[in-house]
């Protein structure tokens, strides 16, 4: 018996009934009843189930559904996951083909073969003057991202590959689409060379509507040019959430706070200026951001200013102003190299102290209190101990989760004559002290206290940590 099943308004049966005599074969063939009809909407409610891929490959079983298929409305939160950049590409011209209205886009670990595995000749000056006769010499080998922006784009045009533009094409059409309903950009994990791309571009001029952008974990390694923060800082005014390693520094900081009113996630971490080496958010630019009262969700990914010292500095501060009322003992007319002291009408601790007389104390909400959500790392900068830890928690008395991941390599550089033990000895202090704090902030919770805190305290050693380890081992 052969069944056709795959189309919505008939059904066939074949029944083939094989000669048991010399008499001619029989075959019967019964035409079942049509599939009563089902109402279009019950389809959408199930193609919406479907993911992406299935739902173009699924398009092409029939006319009816072909037609149900091209409602926009199926395809209002598209995630891109797993695949090779051809194919990304084709989906993303399949969509712009649509002509959807995208609320929400997500493009996580796509990857392409012919990037990965490319190596192109760097020619050596010295080797073609020592062999001049010899020209297979003449040159070395190296992957094709290690090269800069031109000359990649330069090596891309040679090798014929131009998935980069099919990819700006796509992507600027579907932008331009879905710019009054986009709100959530998601961009992790892919090794595509996006900086090769128009995306900064699509996020400037169609992103005005967004509220969540996420960026991190690709091959580029995120928004590098503080330039970039900043122009996108000023064209999408509605940003909440703004996650990735990109290039922060206090000045940059200072946009985001005046330009996103309703920032209330962040992450800060160090980033590598062409002029100037590392750089990252300093102490004030910190205390300014806890200051300001708006982030729930914060991520510190290996500030040198998040130390023992440090911590426990921002929180006598706001031990002092809950004993005095004082919102900051700084006055921006004596402390005039202050980074935020140009903003003191926005920040209630930059504020002439009349004005800190006026206001009751009970009405202000300290440093630190609206975070919710912290998550720290710390691999090159000077480690948290068991002081900082409980400093951390007096700074943030509402904190609900905390994840913390580190490894021993970290504490090794930073305290002469650790040891394993020591420092195991370490982990079980600091462990014991945040869940007993956690469990008193949230007993009338035991669910919430149980997940309150994770750390790795023995996480892998970074590209970065091998590389300073090498530079200063002594020869």
């Amino acid at each position: 018996m052969i069944t056709s099943s795959s189309f919505p308004s008939t059904s066939m049966e074949i029944d083939i009934v094989p000669a048991t005599s010399p008499a001619p074969v029989a075959a019967v063939v019964t035409v079942a009843k049509p599939m009563p009809d089902i109402p279009e909407n019950i389809w959408l409610d199930i193609f919406g189930y479907l993911t992406l891929e299935d739902k173009f490959k699924v398009s092409s079983t029939c006319r009816t559904w072909h037609r149900i298929l091209a409602d926009p409305s199926l395809y209002t939160h598209i995630t891109l996951d797993h695949m090779e950049f051809n194919t990304l590409v084709v989906c993303l011209h399949q969509l712009c083909r649509l002509a959807p209205r995208i609320r929400s886009l997500r493009i996580s670990n796509c990857h392409s073969s012919f990037i990965s595995k490319t190596t192109v000749p760097v020619q050596n000056t010295s080797i073609m003057h020592h062999f001049p006769q010899q020209p297979g010499m003449h040159s070395l080998y190296t992957h094709i991202t290690s090269f800069t922006l031109p000359r990649r784009r330069e090596e891309y045009r040679k090798l014929g590959f131009t998935l980069h533009q099919d990819f700006s094409r796509a992507l600027v059409i579907l932008m331009e689409q879905s710019q009054e309903s986009i709100k959530c950009l998601e961009i992790q994990d892919n090794f595509l060379d996006l900086e090769m791309t128009e995306l900064i571009f699509c996020i400037v001029r169609y992103g005005r509507h967004l509220e969540h952008l996420l960026y991190d974990a690709n091959k580029d390694g995120g928004f590098v040019a503080p330039e970039v923060v900043s122009a996108i800082t000023a064209a999408c005014p509605n940003i909440k959430s703004f996650r990735g390693q990109h290039a922060i520094s206090d000045t940059v900081l200072r946009r985001m706070m005046t330009g996103w009113e309703d920032l209330t996630s962040v992450t800060l971490a160090p980033y590598q200026s062409p002029s100037m080496g590392t750089k990252e958010v300093s102490l004030e630019g910190l205390w300014s951001l806890l200051e300001c009262g708006k982030v729930e969700t914060l991520e510190l990914l290996d500030l040198s200013c998040i130390s023992n010292e440090n911590v426990r500095n921002m929180m006598l501060r706001v031990k002092h102003l809950q004993a005095t009322g004082i919102e900051h003992p700084t006055n921006p007319d004596t402390d005039i190299n202050h980074p935020f002291s140009h903003l003191a009408s926005r920040f209630p601790f930059l504020s002439s102290s009349t004005h800190h007389q006026q206001t009751p104390p009970a009405a202000r909400q300290l440093p630190g209190a609206s975070v919710r959500h912290l998550t720290l790392t710390k691999y090159t900068s000077a480690p948290l101990t068991l002081p900082g830890f409980a400093a951390l928690l007096k700074l943030l008395p509402n904190l609900e989760t905390l994840k913390f991941t580190t490894n021993f390599f970290t504490y090794d550089h930073q305290f002469q004559g650790l040891t394993k033990d020591i420092y195991e000895e370490e982990i079980v202090m600091v462990e014991r002290m945040i869940r007993g704090e956690m469990a008193e902030r949230w007993s009338s919770n035991p669910s919430l206290s149980s997940t309150s805190w994770s750390a790795d305290w023995h996480a892998p050693v970074t590209e970065e940590q091998r590389l300073r380890a090498g530079m200063m081992r002594p020869y």
